[in-house]
């Protein structure tokens, strides 16, 4: 197995990392840290932090030997010698007093020394390509629905983390959220993909009741409770949060965008790629399909305006109307501004019914949801004039806009 990629089998047909893994460390941000527990896991999936490493310049210097070694596949040899020779970490070295940020307290502290390097290097690196595989485990899970956990080549292994060997669960199942390896300083867990028909073969787990640990960080006495057998500060999915966060900053940067640019981005998104693998149902996530022109925002009562969906409404979509595209999306944008909009009273939430201008149109329902400010999209496909006029005549439809 080599040494610069430990997570991987032993043979591969492309020797470069996968580009999930290298994006996922090249976007992080940097966090400044005295201590890891000064450092939530939330901001673990979404910065780069090394204990010990208070200045900006320092920890990007830091995150750029990393980059390196998981981008060229260096050994672990190859990534001390070239962090060694790095002149912007040539001081980081050996032990040093500095200033508590928490305690005030002047301490010795620990800087660069090769079982610290090993620390990083291993972390990183297996961090990166766990949150890489997340990305590519919710691409394909259509194919490949079920993970199986898998225990790495240590030669002793954590009993928790034994005892969750071979378990075969979905991947939407709750279990990933905390145990998506690797769940703790040192762990070589891994999982595998699995298709329904060999987890059908071999049994599908039942989900496990993990039971919990009470943490206390020593340096604020705060008390955290975490799983058994993670880590603290590894009980997080980083892969799953970091595409989570991703959504919610991407829906928040397109309500601050001026209109002109917001319609513009709003079609670009809506007909690239990632639009329509998610309308095929082969990419995880939500995606930004359209935006509320104001004034109906105001009329429906929503205080945000970006209309959403998922793979799991594609799915459907597909399997109702084989028509739905990415062309689709747009008759939607334009359907907003110019076609029929009609208010559905629902039991839990309201709907409002979009339909598009011609022959043929199109039928759009968004689910509105006011309490979190989110649109959905639930459904689209042809509407019949038989259907519509049941709409018009129905005591349950308001006519918004004819």
């Amino acid at each position: 197995m080599a040494e610069g990629f430990p997570d991987r089998p032993g043979y591969s047909f492309d020797p470069g990392p996968p580009p999930e893994a290298s994006r996922y460390l090249r976007n992080k941000g940097l966090r400044p840290a005295f201590s890891f527990m000064d450092v939530e896991p939330e901001e673990h999936a979404v910065a780069f932090c090394v204990a010990k490493v208070m200045e900006l310049d320092l920890a990007e210097a830091m995150r750029g030997e990393v980059q390196k070694a998981l981008d060229q596949g260096l050994p672990f040899e190859a990534f001390m010698k070239s962090w060694r020779s790095n002149p912007k970490l040539a001081d980081w070295w050996g032990r040093r007093e500095m200033v508590d940020p928490v305690t005030g307290e002047r301490v010795e502290a620990q800087l660069g020394s090769p079982r610290r390097l090993r620390t990083i290097y291993n972390a990183n690196l297996r961090t990166a390509r766990a949150a890489g595989q997340w990305e590519r485990i919710e691409r394909t899970k259509a194919a490949f629905p079920f993970l199986e956990y898998r225990t790495g080549p240590s030669e002793t292994h954590r009993k928790h983390h034994l005892a969750k060997a071979g378990l075969i669960l979905p991947v939407d199942a709750a279990f990933w959220d905390e145990w998506m390896p690797p769940n703790g300083w040192g762990c070589k867990c891994w999982v595998r993909q699995v298709t329904a028909a060999e987890a059908k073969r071999r049994g599908i787990s039942a989900e496990p009741e993990v039971p919990d640990a009470v943490w206390e960080n020593e340096r604020t006495g705060e008390r955290r409770i975490v799983p058994q057998g993670i880590d603290p500060g590894w009980q997080r999915n980083p892969g799953k949060l970091r595409l989570q966060n991703m959504e919610a900053v991407l829906v928040d940067k397109l309500e601050a965008l001026p209109e002109a640019a917001r319609a513009a981005a709003i079609r670009d998104i809506a007909t690239s790629w990632r639009a329509e693998r998610v309308l095929k149902g082969q990419a995880p996530g939500a995606v930004p399909v359209a935006v509320l022109p104001a004034d109906v925002a105001a009329a429906v009562g929503m205080s945000r305006r970006v209309i959403r969906t998922t793979s799991d409404y594609g799915r459907k979509f597909l399997d109702k109307e084989r028509e739905v595209t990415t062309a689709t999306l747009l008759a939607l944008t334009e359907a907003l501004e110019s076609g029929t909009l009609l208010i559905e009273r629902g039991k839990d939430s309201d709907s409002l019914l979009v339909i598009s201008r011609g022959e043929a149109p199109w039928l759009f329902a968004l689910k509105l949801l006011p309490g979190s400010g989110e649109i959905w999209v639930r459904t689209m496909h042809r509407l019949k004039a038989a259907k519509l006029r049941r709409l018009m005549s129905d005591d349950a439809v308001t006519v918004l806009r004819e």
